[in-house]
Formats: structure tokens, C-alpha cells, sequence
């Protein structure tokens, strides 16, 4: 487990793989419920924060197409570890990039991130290496759920 975290942080990628170990851990060690999907009720606050990390990325993709660096190459490290000096930043960036979205799109993306940060009341200052595990989590379900919505569209497009 404390080797796919360092791999996470060196890489700032999680893959399927990672995603399963990391679950695998959290259930069998910690006794940690844990979906296989995204689960949308879960209150625990490092699984909203990658969450949210998730969703903050996708905005910066959909408002500037290409960029050298996202915020995951620059900002997933200190994100999961100490959330609480890195997201007030991250949200003030994403200000600017929901800016660049357009109608529904950036009706949807801030009801989201509402969603999400709604039963927040603060950001802790440091996540401890299980509650890493469980933001990666967080990031991992919603990024797939970004994707998932996605082909589900095209299906439903498709069918008319």
C-alpha cells in the first residue's frame, strides 16, 4: 500500500491497478466501505476531496483544451497530503477556468463542485496516509464517472 501511494505521487497518475490495491487496503485493513463506483452520499472528506481535485482538473481541461501542465502534474502531491493550503488556491484558478465554459456546461460543473463541497465545512490541514488513500479513491471514481457520462451520451445520441 505505501508503495502505490509513493508511485501515485511520484507519477500523479492512478490507474485501475493502483485503484484496486488502494481499495483492497482500505476494506480489508480498515474495514472501510468502499464502492465500486462513485458514490455520491459518501461524507468522508478526503474521498469528497478528490473528488473535488477531479472535478477542478476537468474544468481546466474543458476551458484550455491543451496545457503544459494540469493541476494534477502540479498540485496532486500536496493536494492528498495537505489540503488545506492548496484548495483555496486551486478553487481561485478555477474561477478562471469555469469563466471559459459555456451554458449548460458551466451550469453542470458548478453545481458539481456545490455538490461536492457541501458537507465541507473546512479543509483539513493534513491527510494522513489512509485518508490518501481514500482522496485517490475519490479522484479515481469521479474521473471515470467524468468518462462513463460521457460514452453514455453518445449511446443515447446514437439511439435517436
Amino acid at each position: 500500500y505505501t508503495a502505490v501511494m509513493r508511485r501515485i505521487h511520484a507519477d500523479r497518475t492512478i490507474s485501475y491497478l493502483r485503484a484496486c490495491i488502494i481499495k483492497g487496503y482500505l476494506v480489508r485493513n480498515l474495514n472501510k466501505e468502499i464502492d465500486m463506483s462513485l458514490d455520491k452520499d459518501k461524507a468522508d472528506p478526503a474521498y469528497r476531496l478528490g473528488r473535488l481535485f477531479a472535478a477542478l482538473e476537468k474544468t481546466q481541461s474543458d476551458a484550455l483544451n491543451t496545457v503544459k501542465s494540469t493541476i494534477r502534474d502540479r498540485f496532486y502531491s500536496s493536494a492528498s497530503a495537505t489540503p488545506g493550503p492548496i484548495f483555496p488556491r486551486l478553487l481561485r484558478t478555477y474561477q478562471h477556468h469555469l469563466a471559459k465554459l459555456e451554458g449548460e456546461f458551466k451550469v453542470n460543473r458548478e453545481k458539481l463542485i456545490q455538490e461536492i463541497l457541501e458537507s465541507l465545512d473546512r479543509f483539513p490541514t493534513h491527510l494522513n496516509l489512509n485518508e490518501q488513500g481514500m482522496f485517490a479513491i475519490g479522484y479515481y471514481h469521479q474521473m471515470q464517472d467524468f468518462y462513463k457520462s460521457k460514452s453514455e451520451q453518445k449511446r443515447k445520441g446514437i439511439e435517436k
